[in-house]
């Protein structure tokens, strides 16, 4: 089977990994010229890990672990109020999505700077044409394309339908390594703005996170020096260390400017079209998730797939493992934007909020001799 996915980040990645994995071929177009830089942390623990471990990962990724060592600043780090601080590992999401790159490129066809223009389904297959590559046909096409996704409004109608905003914007940049080790787990936090600087444990990078409440607004998402006006706009006038912030911003070249969004869809599939990760049930920021359950339905849809009974079968199968999972997810998402600026750490609401809800996602073993080999982490599922 020849699989097509649409996005070279953390789920369209993991995907890549399990079907190769599976004996399937998997062609990755990605719209950037290389592997995303920039993003928020990913906040991993439960299944993710296990996930992680199952392709043999888990050590690599626990090197890039950002938590400070002692336990005193790893509490502090805890209580900021962002949402990127959120599990038992917590890695920077694009060093998570060159690990998965790195693990699958000799593998996997990679094809950067092109992005799907039309999809034509038919019984057998589907025609997929690029904006710069020639016209090709696969099997099945796997929508891994983010909160943003064209694939999600080729198959299943315009972003409005299925997107819904939280109420908060945040922007996130890399700064020089000195600014992380003189101001590593500094937060400034006013009425409906907050920032901080978040820094590698070695200290040797340092990311900047600034958040504001606002309802939707319009603005090119390709426009980064647009995204960086909004934000100067926006915290004009406040502290030192947001003036220090906003001068390093205005040289930053991997700025990452997002709204806080979910995406509510009755179902991820269509004909021989499926949405993972953000692209089908962005869960948001706010709800500390979005990479786990990337990684989490990168698996159980490559699995599913590989069981057999044809791949109308296999969507099905994975949406009815995922969702409640999903639904749980977003519920801590919705929470999470609400008391943003509340001043609550992100961990003591999370835990909450998990505590009350049962978990709703086990995962099978789909390549028993390769998964029953590794011993499973142990770890509590959240």
């Amino acid at each position: 089977m020849d699989v097509l996915v649409c996005g070279a980040g953390v789920a369209g990645a993991a995907l890549a990994y399990w079907l190769r994995h599976h004996g399937f071929t998997a062609t990755v177009v990605e719209r950037t010229p290389r592997v995303r830089a920039g993003g928020y942390a990913a906040g991993l623990r439960g299944e993710a890990l296990d996930v992680l471990d199952r392709m043999a990962l888990l050590e690599q990724a626990e090197a890039l672990d950002l938590r400070l060592g002692d336990a005193a600043m790893a509490d502090e780090y805890a209580a900021m109020p962002v949402a990127i601080c959120a599990g038992d590992l917590e890695i920077l999401r694009d060093d998570l999505a060159g690990l998965l790159y790195q693990a699958t490129r000799r593998e996997v066809e990679y094809v950067f700077g092109d992005s799907i223009a039309t999809l034509e389904q038919t019984a057998d297959d589907v025609r997929a044409t690029f904006d710069r590559g020639r016209p090709r046909r696969f099997d099945l096409v796997v929508g891994a394309d983010g909160l943003h996704s064209r694939t999600r409004s080729l198959a299943f109608g315009p972003h409005e339908r299925f997107v819904r905003h939280l109420g908060l914007y945040t922007a996130v940049f890399g700064l020089p390594g000195h600014l992380g080790a003189e101001d590593g787990s500094r937060v400034h936090r006013v009425p409906g703005k907050a920032a901080a600087v978040l820094s590698t444990r070695d200290g040797a990078r340092a990311r900047a996170a600034l958040h504001f409440a606002s309802g939707p607004l319009a603005y090119d998402r390709d426009d980064s020096g647009q995204h960086k006006r909004i934000v100067a706009e926006r915290f004009a006038g406040e502290g030192r260390l947001v003036r220090r912030l906003l001068e390093e911003m205005w040289g930053a070249d991997d700025l990452f400017f997002e709204a806080n969004a979910q995406v509510e869809m009755d179902r991820w599939f269509s004909g021989r079209v499926v949405l993972l990760g953000d692209a089908g049930y962005c869960a948001a920021p706010a709800s500390g998730r979005g990479a786990s359950q990337a990684l989490i339905g990168a698996y159980i849809l490559a699995g599913e797939l590989a069981a057999g009974g044809g791949h109308a079968q296999a969507f099905a199968a994975y949406e009815r493992e995922m969702r409640g999972f999903v639904a749980e997810h977003q519920h801590m998402g919705r929470e999470g934007a609400d008391q943003f600026f509340l001043g609550t750490p992100l961990q003591e609401r999370l835990d909450r909020t998990t505590a009350a809800r049962p978990h709703l996602v086990r995962l099978k073993n789909y390549a028993p001799g390769f998964a029953a080999e590794r011993p499973s982490p142990g770890r509590t599922a959240r």
